[in-house]
């Protein structure tokens, strides 16, 4: 009888779900801007029954501006399509029936709205924070940001970054820090080079800033503190559109850089040209106190430098993208970066015995020319399979380096009395880079997506040292060879990786897996002898995400990274800085490991957005620079291996707006850190809490005119043989726009109390080391920025500019 009842209810089912499926239709169609036919993403679709103006379904266009209605019953309906900016349409829609259940409306156009000024003004002031399950992104075209600013400006104002007296970027405290442009490593973010392109990169050119302190398996590990990805505008409109900017400062200090794209249909081109000139004086000093191994006073060292170097950078990038057809793309980007140096060096030396006899006084003086370059280039193929999101792309980079450093010197004495001696360096250095990847995004449901991929890195450094000395004797200059080498050093990493997302009610997570082998060979030439550490690894990540409300969540992540040594650090052979100063790389070092931990909790509402979090990382292997005693009279600087290192924080990120007058960013890091080097001879483990801020207020005085005010703080931070000091740095912008925004003029002031410098105090039972420097710091800046062409996306990037990368 039960079996019967299953039976009937069976049937029961099956013909109501059959009479439901043939009684139901499905609606679909894109959006599109009328004036350059952009796809319009979040455009709100409402479909209204014409016999009592009902709702009956609503769907919200995707980043290709398509949407899809289903299950929607048979019958007569019109559309309402609506988005912010544009009028709104109201389509009468044939009608569903048995016969035509399925209807497809091709492409609607959206006409843009006659807006004032405050209805723009209202839509720039969005939340510039948003937080996702793995990143917080930063919408710096919707903060009210300068027209003429640069990267390295633009990230000075993000939360939980900092830009340190020589340009380098750090994350939550920590300069190990992996930068991509869209989400992948660019030749031009090169240790060496990247602090000076980030400055030419145009603040106009950016949508937004991603800061992912626990990135997920897709991206590499490297990095202690995660990855900052600059995410560069697209879809610039129809025709042709760019920006002129010219700007002048004080120190003679002047760049100019012009950006374009051009669109004419199916294939978009784009650029970016900039030169840059900067004078950079500055100051250092060293004072020492130096013991034997039993504590007898051995005498003291003192150094006063003083620096002038005046750089001339270029950099030139220049791409294109082409569709074949709406399944197909590809396209290509070329990089070039070039940077000229000229720097004159003066350091005076004062150095007595254990009875403070004076044993040396003397001038080193140093002519000093170098150059860099950095050229590129980036293909890629991309296949988008049916549905959103449904893609492979195959891309391709290769980029070279070359670098040559120029050292002329000569040693005018006092104490004692002899003849001024003369010697020279010259230091080449080759970084050939390569890398193919292969990624492949599956959107398996509205709520899942499965990613994998792999990524292999191909890096050869060449470092070759040539030292000579002028020979008194011979009368002639003299190659040292005791001082002359040639190291090379190859990185091999191939790499697969797979993630998977997903959510269950209120629960979201995205989990994914690494697998990494390294071939790593460390080559001296000079000695012919090679060191070999490969290793394979496996780096898991989680996130997870809790939301308890449409205003507060919870998340969870955790990851694990790498910290890889350079060619530089790996290479044994010394440079001598000065007589009494070398530094050299260490071929046995090894990768340091991180396992890093992160929970938070986000409220947001429509004016502001409060992120407070904690972390701990727990690195082993971690490298960090120290300094021996060669002999009585000369340090070396390398680099070791510590046993381990951990540290815990507390982070509280906010961004608010009020009106259309006030917005800010503010973050706060609070650090506790200790650091066990008992494998590198110190028996007591070191232990500090340090803290960092920085904010960003702007103030719409009016529609067109704004000031800001960026400041940056950082207290004492600590080293295995001392720490460094707090720093603290303040600026000041202000901004007015003309003839429609076509226009920007822009003045700021750079460290307005000049109080940017860098101190160092080192304490151990054979040296107490005291250094100081300092830069030209308070500059004046002067910008004009003209924009051409016509876009349907209003900028509102509008960033000042500031120069505190010294």
């Amino acid at each position: 009888m039960r079996s019967k009842l299953l039976v009937i209810i069976f049937f029961i089912f099956t013909a109501f779900t059959n009479y439901y499926a043939q009684n139901i239709g499905t609606l679909s169609g894109a959006i599109l801007d009328s004036a350059n036919k952009n796809p319009l993403e979040y455009v709100s679709i409402t479909l209204v029954k014409l016999s009592d103006s009902t709702i009956t379904a609503g769907a919200i266009s995707n980043k290709q501006g398509k949407f899809i209605l289903n299950n929607v019953p048979l019958g007569k309906y019109f559309a309402k399509i609506s988005f912010l900016g544009y009028k709104t349409r109201i389509i009468d829609l044939p009608e569903l029936t048995m016969q035509k259940k399925q209807l497809e409306l091709g492409t609607i156009p959206l006409t843009p709205a006659a807006v004032n000024l405050e209805e723009v003004n209202i839509t720039a002031n969005k939340m510039m924070l948003s937080n996702s399950i793995d990143r917080k992104v930063y919408n710096v075209q919707q903060d009210i940001l300068s027209k003429t600013g640069s990267a390295s400006d633009l990230l000075q104002n993000i939360p939980s970054v900092q830009v340190d007296l020589d340009g380098n970027v750090s994350l939550r405290g920590s300069g190990d820090v992996l930068i991509l442009i869209n989400g992948r490593v660019s030749p031009l973010m090169g240790a060496n080079t990247r602090a000076d392109v980030l400055q030419q990169i145009p603040a106009n050119s950016i949508e937004k800033i991603e800061v992912i302190t626990n990135p997920s398996a897709k991206y590499k590990p490297d990095g202690t503190s995660g990855i900052i990805n600059i995410v560069m505008k697209k879809d610039s409109g129809t025709g042709l559109n760019g920006n002129i900017t010219a700007a002048y400062s004080s120190q003679e200090r002047a760049n100019v850089n012009l950006s374009f794209n051009y669109n004419p249909g199916s294939i978009n081109l784009f650029g970016n040209v900039g030169i840059k000139q900067d004078q950079r004086n500055g100051y250092s000093s060293d004072t020492r106190k130096e013991f034997d191994s039993l504590g007898h006073f051995l005498g003291n060292y003192y150094n006063q430098a003083s620096t002038y170097a005046r750089p001339l950078s270029k950099t030139v990038v220049l791409g294109f993208e082409y569709n074949l057809d709406k399944a197909n793309s590809f396209g290509a980007t070329l990089n070039y970066f070039y940077r000229d140096l000229n720097k004159d060096d003066k350091n005076s030396y004062l150095i007595s015995n254990n009875i403070d006899a004076v044993t040396n006084d003397y001038d080193r003086v140093r002519l000093n020319h170098q150059y860099e370059k950095e050229s590129g280039a980036m293909a890629f193929f991309q296949h988008n399979f049916d549905g959103e999101d449904n893609k492979i792309r195959a891309e391709f980079n290769i980029s070279t380096s070359p670098e040559q450093e120029d050292n002329n010197y000569t040693n005018f004495y006092r104490i004692p009395s002899t003849v001024n001696q003369f010697d020279n360096t010259i230091i080449r250095q080759g970084d050939d880079k390569a890398q193919i990847q292969v990624e492949y995004s599956n959107p398996l449901s509205d709520k899942s997506t499965f990613e994998a991929g792999y990524d292999g890195e191909f890096t050869k450094n060449d470092l070759d040292y040539f030292r000579n000395y002028y020979d008194y004797s011979s009368l002639k200059f003299v190659t040292d060879l005791m001082k002359t080498n040639h190291f090379i050093y190859n990185e091999d990493i191939h790499a697969v990786y797979a993630t998977y997302s997903n959510s269950i009610g209120q629960l979201s997570f995205l989990a994914g897996l690494r697998g990494e082998q390294a071939f790593l060979t460390s080559n001296l030439v000079s000695q012919d002898s090679t060191y070999h550490n490969d290793y394979f690894y496996i780096f898991p990540t989680l996130h997870l995400a809790y939301k308890f409300s449409d205003v507060m969540q919870l998340q969870l992540n955790y990851s694990k990274r790498v910290h890889r040594p350079e060619g530089e650090d790996m290479d044994p052979y010394p440079e001598y800085q000065d007589p009494r100063n070398v530094r050299a790389g260490n071929p046995k070092l090894r990768p340091e490991f991180i396992h890093s931990i992160e929970l938070g909790i986000q409220w947001q509402n429509n004016f502001m957005t409060i992120i407070p979090s904690v972390f701990y990382r727990n690195r082993y292997n971690g490298m960090t620079s120290v300094i021996k005693a060669l002999n009585d009279s000369t340090l070396l600087t390398t680099k070791e291996n510590l046993a381990t290192d951990q540290s815990a924080g507390l982070e509280l990120v906010v961004s608010a707006s009020a009106n259309n007058f006030f917005s800010a960013n503010l973050s706060l890091n609070g650090f506790y850190e200790t650091i066990d080097a008992s494998n590198l001879g110190y028996s007591n483990k070191k232990s500090t809490t340090s803290w960092s801020g920085n904010m960003s207020c702007n103030f719409n005085i009016t529609a067109s005119t704004m000031l800001q005010i960026n400041s940056t703080y950082n207290s004492s931070r600590l080293t295995p043989q001392g720490e460094f000091s707090p720093s603290f740095v303040l600026n000041l912008g202000f901004r007015q726009d003309l003839f429609d925004n076509k226009l920007s003029l822009i003045f700021t002031v750079s460290d307005l109390f000049q109080t940017l410098n860098r101190k160092m105090n080192l304490d151990t039972s054979w040296l107490q080391q005291s250094t100081y420097n300092v830069r030209s710091s308070r500059i004046f800046f002067f910008g004009v920025t003209y924009h051409f062409g016509s876009s349907s996306k209003k900028d509102k990037d509008k960033s000042l500019q500031y120069d505190n990368s010294l």
